[in-house]
């Protein structure tokens, strides 16, 4: 005897019309468990895509995803003097990424001493909370990738920090999984520079760049410039550009090619009619 409606184990000699119920049951569980499916109701519940605000740059990203959330984006020094800049550019990506939440900082002894530790005044001079820093340092090199790991397996951190100096392919792999996994980006410094395979989302190369003088003090240093070369990117493609950031937005812009010459060069072109004004 058959005690509920939804009991649907007719066997190869049922009849077509009791066969046909346990389709026409079935399609209403499908129907109802769609119905109870857990899921942004509204659009504005989606998370955003990860973007870096310049139209060239974004057009060379996937253009669904932009910079993946759970994704590994390494950067590089374009020259060993290039190293802060990289730096600084990762900290740019953070501010961007616009999470909030504790930002876990993974460094060794060779990190440590070719960079130094994380200045919280500079860090909040690029736009960045150094509150939210979570510093985790190491005493052996091979321990900074299991701090990497672990700090993106555990979902507790809005994005992870970390800086290597080597990256096999093996590791780089690892981290790209555990970052999937923790639905959390990891921004690596890559000291060494880009090994010739990673399984990276995305591969930057740095380099400063001469930027304009601030507006209130010839003599000081104005907005940050860097250029930047994406080598890689997976659904992306190639491209260079010249960026500036501004702190105060926290957004980037493309640099304008003849207005910001450096202060020598606007200060050597003054000091003749100076002169003339003295004598």
């Amino acid at each position: 005897m058959i005690s509920s409606p939804e009991r649907m184990d007719a066997g190869p000699g049922a009849p077509a019309a009791s066969k046909g119920a346990g389709l026409a049951v079935l399609r209403r569980r499908i129907a109802a468990l769609e119905r109870r499916s857990p899921g942004p109701a509204n659009p504005v519940d989606l998370p955003r895509p990860w973007r870096t605000g310049i139209e060239v740059l974004d057009g060379a990203l996937p253009a669904a995803s932009g910079l993946i959330l759970g994704g590994v984006h390494e950067a590089a020094g374009a020259s060993p003097a290039d190293r802060p800049a990289a730096l600084a550019f990762l900290a740019a990506l953070l501010v961007r990424l616009g999470r909030h939440g504790p930002v876990a900082v993974c460094q060794g002894p060779g990190g440590v001493a070719g960079l130094g530790r994380l200045y919280g005044p500079g860090w909040r001079d690029l736009g960045a909370d150094p509150e939210a820093l979570v510093i985790i340092e190491v005493r052996r090199e091979r321990d900074v990738l299991w701090a990497l790991e672990e700090s993106l397996r555990s979902g507790a951190a809005a994005a992870v920090l970390g800086e290597t100096e080597r990256l096999a392919f093996v590791a780089s792999r690892r981290l790209a999984l555990a970052a999937r996994e923790g639905g959390t980006p990891l921004l690596l410094l890559c000291g060494d520079g880009l090994a010739p395979a990673s399984a990276a989302f995305s591969r930057w190369r740095v380099a400063a760049w001469p930027g304009p003088a601030s507006p209130f003090d010839e003599t000081a240093p104005g907005l940050p410039r860097w250029r930047l070369e994406l080598t890689r990117c997976r659904g992306g493609r190639p491209v260079t550009c010249i960026v500036e950031w501004n702190r105060e937005t926290g957004d980037f812009d493309m640099a304008a090619a003849l207005a910001d010459r450096p202060v020598a060069s606007r200060a050597a072109a003054r000091r003749p009619a100076l002169e003339r004004a003295a004598g």
